[in-house]
């Protein structure tokens, strides 16, 4: 016969084995909850790609028809540049916009590359040098940016006057330790590790620079400068000022001109100078911006399109956020 002490233990036994079975069904049950939520993530970041691979395609051939029925005109009017884009998705929706970046300075433009040798884009180097000017950064800042782009971009380990190779990305200054590229910059942040950012301040220059993957004589389309452009504006003109550049964007008609006599006609109380860009009416360089929302996952993507010689619309970079 059980005694009560007997009675006890099984009882506490009892207790102790439905706490863990308890246990064990709460942790299957959140295993099985994660397991869930897991799946549904994978499935909606399938769903977000092909979303914004067709968004893609569909975006690339709309600014494809607009360029080539505006005969390498494009305003900043333009519905192209204005509109935002929705479209039904399951259980969501999805906005996307297409703006011109084409008017900043791609850092990657101040080298010639050919056969794998690297040498200074002279033309492209005067802008740069005439931005920083404006903006009130020594000289000497200066030339150690543009040495240490170079240098980060060539494929050889001596540096140049004012730039640093692989001996300074090792070494005891720099955390975390990396080699320098040796190619092309892919994103903006990718000039951070350059020790000039730090005395020359990254807030006082990342709003101005870009970074596509590609070495070309730049240009800038003069219809498509926004107000706070006055700097990258005037960077294109050797003697063209902020503040005049700044007076030219918010009197530009808002259909643009079509010829650089009629830009300089119609504001012949202000000295342009020499330019040191080509000075275009469209642009090649968009950036296509998409949100997909559901009622339980949000995203973005960003698209950088190229439009070069062949004007078929190139994809130089993505970036998912949430995906």
């Amino acid at each position: 016969m059980y005694t009560n002490n007997n009675k006890g233990v099984v009882l506490i036994s009892v207790l102790v084995v439905i706490l863990l079975l308890s246990s064990i069904a709460a942790f299957l049950g959140n295993k099985y909850f994660i397991s869930l939520k897991r799946f549904a993530y994978l499935e909606y970041q399938t769903q977000a790609l092909n979303y914004y691979r067709g968004i893609e395609s569909i975006s690339v051939n709309r600014i494809k028809d607009e360029i080539n029925a505006n005969k390498n005109y494009l305003p900043r009017n333009n519905l192209l540049l204005n509109d935002v884009f929705n479209f039904e998705a399951n259980n969501g929706s999805i906005k996307s916009q297409v703006k011109d970046i084409s008017n900043c300075i791609n850092v990657n433009s101040l080298v010639n590359s050919l056969n794998g040798n690297v040498s200074q884009n002279t033309q492209n180097i005067k802008r740069f040098k005439k931005l920083f000017y404006l903006l009130e950064i020594d000289e000497i800042y200066t030339n150690e940016f543009i040495d240490q782009i170079i240098d980060w971009i060539d494929k050889d380990t001596d540096p140049r006057n004012y730039g640093v190779e692989d001996y300074y990305y090792t070494g005891p200054l720099s955390n975390p330790k990396h080699y320098s590229g040796m190619r092309y910059f892919h994103n903006i942040q990718e000039l951070k590790p350059l020790p000039i950012t730090r005395s020359i301040g990254w807030d006082n220059i990342a709003k101005y620079l870009c970074a596509f993957p590609i070495s070309e004589q730049s240009y800038i389309n003069i219809n498509t400068f926004n107000e706070g452009d006055g700097a990258l504006m005037a960077s294109a003109f050797s003697d063209l000022t902020i503040d005049d550049a700044e007076y030219i964007i918010f009197n530009f008609p808002e259909e643009g001109f079509d010829q650089v006599d009629l830009l300089y006609n119609s504001f012949q109380n202000i000295t342009f100078g020499d330019t040191y860009t080509n000075i275009q009416f469209t642009s090649n360089k968009f950036n296509l911006i998409s949100e997909l929302s559901t009622d339980d996952f949000k995203s973005l993507s960003s698209t950088i399109i190229y439009f070069g010689k062949n004007k078929n619309g190139e994809i130089l970079l993505r970036t998912y956020n949430g995906i």
